[in-house]
């Protein structure tokens, strides 16, 4: 049996749309009809810059929504029949059996969550891979307060400033530390203004400002506990480089390594979140996340989908969606497409 995958055949090839044989789960493994795959800006930056060492050919994709068709022989957790979204973990990275951009794909259940019925596929597949950057961020990294799944929540008389909420990983971000308590504070364009003050910020600063008067909204904030950076441009390792400075030193996260020199006592903690999921240390972390986090989170509404954009024509489209989020075309959503249209 076969089924149709865009494949990089080569290190830095085009994608094509070829076929691929439809493999067996093994052990901890699930066998998934793929129905939405969310692409990732990461992804273009494996198939352009090779930024993670991968086999040839392979098949890209980091994380999709659908149904499980068959199961390994050790898995009790999943049936035939549920509805899935996964995200594939590291250890997968280089097997293209695990990747997104095909009709059926393998999935570990290690890192898969059964969804509810309520939770539509595109909401799913439109945010598991950012959420699990932004819960491996918040609580892992910087040791913040865990969300309440049950939909209340005591304020914790702390603040964070949260730089880019109407970005795909922002917008879950600012729902996360809200619904653990936290004054948040995010910036955005007037354009998405109104999506992200539905997430509930106390406070929303237009970065599309001159620096300054940005720099200057920010300072009128403060002080916060914690900041995080879901941006990582030049622009905003400036700002936020000056602002701390300018408050005698201090660390934030980001999602992007710093491009450009910080000032002097100020630091920028970087790493590959979601990855985090796959260290000994943080199982139980990433248990929850996978069990209670997705499935309870999007079930609930407390933590807002990102918002899709559909491309249509099926897995013909894998390289278009590659190229307009390389070429920066793509803001505040989550480029979906259903391989089998």
């Amino acid at each position: 049996m076969s089924h149709q995958a865009a494949w990089i055949k080569e290190q830095q090839a085009t994608l094509v749309v070829d076929e691929a044989p439809t493999p067996t789960p093994g052990p901890g493994e699930l066998l998934i009809k793929v129905k939405v795959i969310g692409f990732s800006p990461l992804e273009g930056k494996i198939q352009k810059f090779a930024m993670i060492p991968i086999p040839y050919p392979n098949i890209l994709g980091m994380s999709f929504a659908g149904t499980v068709e068959s199961v390994g022989p050790d898995v009790n957790n999943f049936k035939p029949g549920d509805r899935i979204a996964t995200i594939r973990d590291g250890p997968k990275a280089a097997d293209p059996r695990f990747g997104a951009f095909q009709q059926y794909a393998l999935a570990s259940q290690t890192s898969t969550s059964k969804l509810p019925d309520s939770v539509t596929f595109e909401s799913a597949a439109s945010s598991i891979l950012n959420l699990a950057a932004v819960t491996a961020a918040l609580s892992i990294h910087m040791g913040l307060d865990r969300p309440s799944l049950a939909g209340k929540v005591e304020k914790n008389g702390k603040k964070i400033l949260i730089y880019g909420g109407s970005s795909a990983a922002g917008g879950l971000a600012a729902s996360w530390a809200k619904a653990a308590g936290y004054e948040v504070i995010t910036t955005s364009s007037p354009k998405n203004k109104e999506f992200v003050k539905s997430l509930g910020p106390s406070a929303i600063i237009d970065h599309s400002q001159p620096a300054e008067d940005v720099l200057s909204s920010i300072q009128s904030h403060d002080p916060y506990d914690v900041i995080f950076d879901t941006i990582g441009l030049p622009p905003v390792t400036e700002l936020l480089g000056k602002y701390l400075h300018a408050v005698g030193g201090g660390t934030y996260y980001s999602l992007e390594f710093p491009k450009t020199p910080l000032p002097e006592g100020v630091e920028c903690k970087f790493a590959p979140y979601s990855l985090s999921f796959d260290k000994p240390e943080h199982q139980e972390s990433r248990t929850w996340f996978y069990t209670e986090v997705v499935p309870k989170g999007l079930q609930t509404g407390i933590f807002t989908p990102t918002r899709p954009q559909w491309l249509q024509g099926g897995l013909g489209q894998a390289q278009e969606a590659l190229d307009l989020m390389l070429e920066g075309k793509v803001t505040g959503r989550k480029l979906l497409t259903d391989p089998w249209f």
